[in-house]
């Protein structure tokens, strides 16, 4: 008489599509605290060098040398100075909210079928949002840590192998700061509210 023999076990396969979110969940958290952070970094250069330029020019141009300059008036340089920062600054940080806008989008894209689910088992909108804005939250935050030491470093950089004068101060280092995280942290959310407000029928339609 033969021995019957268990069936040989069915693999079973596991579906990688959690594993791809949350690779493109960790990739987003990365592009974006480095879009901040780049932001941040640019920003506090820019005004640091801009700050010492100045007062560079405000210690060369004695009375003496004014004098014979009827022309020249510091306080008009300065303030052509601190024009030109201020819209390169912004522009700088503009770039950076769109840049974060266009990297929510995408995260929110790949997580259509997760909010879908979601909203069918109830989930509010507000806590859909306000889950995401708590990690966009911490990833902003982390990002502008970031870019004010590189920002820093490379102020300390440019001034010892450059001739160009840098000069750190409160506003130069701090102000690009909260303007960058908040612009970053309102072009993520903005995506995320619209996501949130769809239809679960309409998330879930290829």
């Amino acid at each position: 008489m033969l021995a019957r023999t268990a069936p040989a076990p069915v693999p079973v396969q596991t579906s990688s599509r959690p594993v791809r979110q949350r690779s493109a969940e960790r990739s987003w958290r990365w592009a974006t605290g480095a879009a901040v952070a780049v932001g941040v970094c640019f920003s506090v250069l820019l005004m640091s060098v801009s700050f010492g330029v100045s007062a560079d020019i405000q210690r060369r141009l004695s009375l003496q040398v004014l004098a014979h300059l009827p022309g020249v008036h510091v306080a008009v340089i300065d303030a052509i100075l601190a024009a030109l920062t201020v819209l390169v600054t912004a522009a700088v940080l503009s770039q950076t909210a769109v840049v974060t806008y266009v990297l929510g989008a995408s995260a929110m894209g790949g997580r259509r079928e997760e909010i879908a689910v979601r909203r069918q088992s109830g989930v509010l909108r507000s806590r859909l949002v306000g889950e995401f804005l708590a990690v966009v939250l911490a990833v902003c935050l982390a990002g502008g840590v970031a870019g004010e030491v590189a920002g820093v470093a490379a102020g300390l950089a440019v001034r010892q192998w450059t001739v160009l004068p840098v000069r750190f101060t409160v506003l130069s280092v701090l102000g690009a700061f909260p303007v960058a995280v908040l612009l970053a942290v309102a072009a993520t959310l903005v995506p995320a509210w619209q996501a949130a407000n769809v239809s679960p029928a309409l998330l879930r339609r290829d």
